[in-house]
């Protein structure tokens, strides 16, 4: 089988995705028999783990041909290496860096699912891997997982960590900083890093649907965390994705119930706070309630009367400037000027209501609330 060479030179990273599809001619390899196994990584350089790194060239060999552009589109090296040349021949590819690597860094490459050979298979899982050019490798992580605004997992979902600025801190805007981690979520929208120098730091989760590795308001979606600074060895962090703004309105659905035709649903919050709110959301219905706290401190809420369907539940800590809205809605936090979320947790399976039927022990944990 013949191979084609293809050769990329990176621009900054604020023009590198936009101005990629003119960089690159790929003609993809032709005859032969294709290999049907999933993609994946077979060996680099340096190797996965290497200590006291001295290198301008980093090498990745796939097992199926791959092209530059695709390869590009999906390489996120955390800290940034600067610029650099791409060039791939078949199932190799080299990176020829402009700079030197700094002393005494840790350096992840993720390679995440949105890869795909020449004939469209991806990878199964994001691909990660460190090395340092000192003598050990960063080894502090933080935890959690993304999810849609509508519960289900996030799984295309990139996680950006910026290091916290402490003498910038109310003042830095992260819609125009670069971060200094990236990873994607797994299919199930859990991510971990794994390799972060120990301190603090700000991430957001982001519907990267540019690829430019920042939230683009009005045509992406961004999850916040409901802690502002957050300090490795975090975990079970949980990133909720914001809707896209529409300019059509949701429609209310009355339905008129009788207590024949209704079932139930309740359950227990465990959460820190003054006040949580409960929320039962189906694609006709949308109910909320307070849940009030028993002697033990924990949260108890009903749902005596749903319209039949399939719900999500969910439940969130109401800021005490909405304590007198009518029907209090979920902060989802703001990344500029910067707002945590408000904290909230899910139940994580749907529940059926049947009229004149009763689903208990439907119990929610909130956590990682301040």
């Amino acid at each position: 089988m013949q191979s084609t060479s293809s050769r990329i030179i990176t621009v900054p990273l604020i023009l590198l995705l936009s101005l990629a599809g003119g960089c690159a001619s790929d003609i993809p390899p032709s005859g032969g028999a294709g290999n049907t196994g999933q993609l994946q990584l077979i060996s680099s350089y340096p190797e996965p783990s290497s200590v006291n790194v001295s290198t301008s060239t980093i090498r990745l060999t796939f097992n199926h041909d791959i092209t530059a552009l695709q390869l590009l589109n999906a390489l996120l090296i955390s800290p940034s290496i600067g610029e650099y040349d791409m060039t791939t021949n078949g199932k190799a590819a080299e990176l020829r860096l402009d700079s030197a690597l700094a002393r005494n860094q840790t350096y992840s490459i993720t390679i995440n699912k949105t890869l795909r050979d020449n004939q469209g298979r991806t990878l199964a899982v994001p691909f990660t891997m460190a090395f340092s050019t000192g003598i050990v490798i960063d080894n502090s992580t933080i935890s959690g997982k993304v999810i849609n605004n509508d519960f289900s997992p996030a799984i295309n979902a990139l996680i950006l960590a910026f290091a916290e600025q402490k003498n910038n801190a109310d003042k830095e805007n992260l819609l125009t900083r670069r971060p200094d981690y990236v990873i994607q979520a797994e299919a199930s929208g859990d991510f971990s890093f794994k390799h972060l120098t120990a301190g603090s730091y700000r991430i957001i989760a982001v519907n990267d649907r540019n690829n430019d590795l920042r939230f683009t308001a009005g045509s992406e979606e961004i999850g916040l965390s409901s802690i502002a600074i957050i300090p490795t060895g975090s975990v079970d962090l949980l990133f909720r994705l914001s809707r896209i703004p529409k300019s059509a309105q949701p429609v209310t659905v009355n339905y008129a119930a009788t207590s024949s035709d209704t079932g139930s649903i309740s359950g227990r919050c465990f959460a820190a706070g003054q006040e949580t709110i409960v929320e039962a959301l189906s694609q006709t219905a949308s109910c909320s309630t307070t849940a009030s706290r028993d002697k033990k401190g924990i949260f108890t809420y009903s749902f005596p009367a749903l319209p039949p369907g399939t719900y999500t539940v969910n439940a969130f800590i109401s800021s005490k400037s909405k304590n007198k809205e009518a029907k209090p809605q979920w902060n989802p936090g703001s990344i500029h000027p910067y707002q945590p979320a408000e904290p909230f947790g899910y139940y994580p399976e749907t529940i059926t209501v049947r009229p004149r039927w009763k689903t208990d022990h439907i119990d929610i944990h909130i956590k990682n609330a301040l």
